[in-house]
């Protein structure tokens, strides 16, 4: 039987991991990016010996033996590779100086709160217990398998792993981070709780399962950075055997009678295979290089603008201090609001990579 074969189209990580995992299955597969290096959004950019990191702050999966880590494993991406783990998640300060240390051992952060509201007390130890609650969960159940392909067993046996944790993902899975803080008396914690997490309207869940995470050891941040992350995954997927063609923009899928056959790129090669995956932009994928034929109603209205999207700007700097002793992650609250773009901010982070030595040259961050 002759060898099925596989376009990927990007060299992300799911692309990478997409072609390891066809290698690994028998599949002939090829990847084509339009960069000229792997990783996509997981990157970094090198300036003058420094190295300015642009995906992961904690990697879900970096402890041995932990959820997700069998998957990191397969892929080649973290053997030998050090895992950076942090007992502060971040520091949040006023500008009174008052100061609210978001640590990660659920325990710690319940003493710490409790000294800065003991008012507030009932709530923090809700706060605590959830955390506690998903130090137990195993997220990795709700990716095991698509839910296409499961059957009436898989359910039962899914039904029966979650059930324990149905009334904390009940609770914690529809309130958001403003929703919790105001509930509680201490006006400084009232506006601090909002930025635990980044954003005022993220699901507490979200934030309590990455805490509980830190806590047990595996969302650690791995040393040498995202591209160096990716370049391991590159290197395991070519060592399967698979190819990769980078700078090979994919302009088209093509189809035939309704199955991908293969795909165009701006140059007008063609390339054919017997299965098309596309690891790619998601919006460039169902209306470019689909042309949005297959755009139903639910697609299109992931697209319509109606979902609220957070912008983000990045400001890289490379300084001449160390700064490895310092918070790598501190969120300062503000007398008076910034105003760009015509929004008000309230509040400005700065995070460091000084906890890293390979990302900058000795003595500087």
């Amino acid at each position: 039987m002759a060898e099925k074969s596989i376009i990927i189209i990007g060299a992300g990580i799911a692309g990478l991991a997409a072609g390891c995992y066809g290698q690994m299955n028998g599949y002939d597969t090829q990847i084509f990016e339009l960069h000229d290096r792997p990783g996509g959004l997981c990157t970094a950019w090198e300036r003058k010996g420094y190295t300015f990191d642009g995906c992961i702050h904690y990697l879900f999966g970096s402890g041995r033996g932990q959820p997700y880590n069998q998957v990191w494993q397969e892929l080649g991406a973290v053997q030998g590779r050090p895992m950076i783990d942090h007992e502060k998640f971040m520091e949040i300060v006023d500008p009174a100086g008052q100061r609210l240390i978001v640590y990660s051992d659920p325990e710690r952060l319940a003493a710490h709160m409790k000294a800065l509201s003991p008012e507030d007390a009932e709530l923090i130890d809700a706060l605590a217990g959830g955390i506690r609650q998903f130090t137990r969960f195993d997220m990795s159940v709700l990716q095991q398998k698509p839910r296409a392909l499961m059957g009436v067993e898989d359910w039962r046996e899914f039904g029966a792993q979650m059930m324990p944790y149905l009334g904390a993902l009940m609770k914690w899975g529809r309130m958001s981070a403003q929703e919790f803080a105001d509930r509680f008396h201490s006006p400084f914690l009232r506006r601090a709780i909002p930025q635990m997490f980044a954003w005022p309207d993220i699901p507490m869940m979200a934030g309590l399962s990455l805490l509980a995470y830190m806590h047990t050891g595996n969302a650690g941040f791995p040393a040498g950075g995202s591209l160096a992350f990716a370049q391991a995954i590159e290197q395991r997927y070519l060592a399967l055997g698979g190819q990769i063609h980078y700078k090979a923009h994919v302009e088209k899928i093509l189809v035939v009678d309704d199955r991908a056959v293969g795909v165009r790129l701006y140059t007008d090669e063609e390339r054919r295979a017997d299965y098309v995956i596309s690891a790619a932009d998601g919006r460039n994928t169902v209306f470019e290089m689909l042309d949005g034929q297959y755009a139903d109603r639910r697609i299109r209205q992931q697209y319509d603008g109606r979902l609220p999207i957070h912008s983000q700007i990045q400001v890289s700097l490379g300084v001449n201090a160390d700064l490895s002793a310092a918070p790598h992650w501190a969120t300062y609250l503000l007398d008076e609001p910034l105003v760009l773009a015509g929004e008000p901010y309230a509040q400005l982070s700065v995070k460091h990579y000084g906890f890293d030595a390979s990302l900058a040259p000795a003595g500087k961050s």
